[in-house]
């Protein structure tokens, strides 16, 4: 009772159909790329999926994840992207450089310091370097909890 079913792959009208498609996201990136470039504007995914309905005649532009699975369109998009380029860089310069850690003196905080100003300072942090600056915090009040007790304990007696 064995049956052969024709198989579900072999699907010539649906290649040929993505294939259009696919070129068709192509040449409307690469020229919403383009315009982009030549108006000073960044490239970025949303940018190109804006300018790609802006110039499409049927209006429906291209979806910033199109950009990204597109092979040909996601390699054009990489090369005139500075904000792409800035990511890449920024995640293998953090990899690449070792962090130095500076000890905080934890007795020159001021109770009354700008609250703006210390976020704005740890906003530029990466997450390692607050990680570190986190575990210091912990070191040096657990160091002065410890000191703290043992006073207490000296001047009880």
């Amino acid at each position: 009772m064995s049956h052969t079913f024709p198989s579900k792959n072999d699907r010539a009208w649906l290649q040929d159909v993505h294939e259009s498609r696919s070129k068709r996201s192509s040449s409307l990136g690469k020229e919403a790329i383009d315009l982009l470039v030549k108006q000073d504007l960044p490239v970025t995914l949303k940018n190109v999926s804006e300018k790609s309905k802006e110039i499409d005649p049927e209006g429906r532009g291209i979806h910033p994840n199109t950009i990204s699975t597109n092979k040909e369109l996601n390699e054009y998009y990489k090369q005139h992207s500075k904000t792409y380029k800035k990511k890449l860089h920024s995640n293998n310069s953090i990899q690449k450089r070792s962090i130095k850690f500076v000890p905080v003196d934890y007795r020159r905080i001021s109770a009354e310091r700008s609250i703006e100003n210390a976020e704005r300072k740890y906003m530029k942090l990466s997450k390692k370097e607050l990680v570190q600056r986190l575990l210091l915090a912990e070191k040096y009040i657990a160091e002065n909890n410890g000191a703290w007790i043992a006073k207490q304990f000296e001047q009880f007696q």
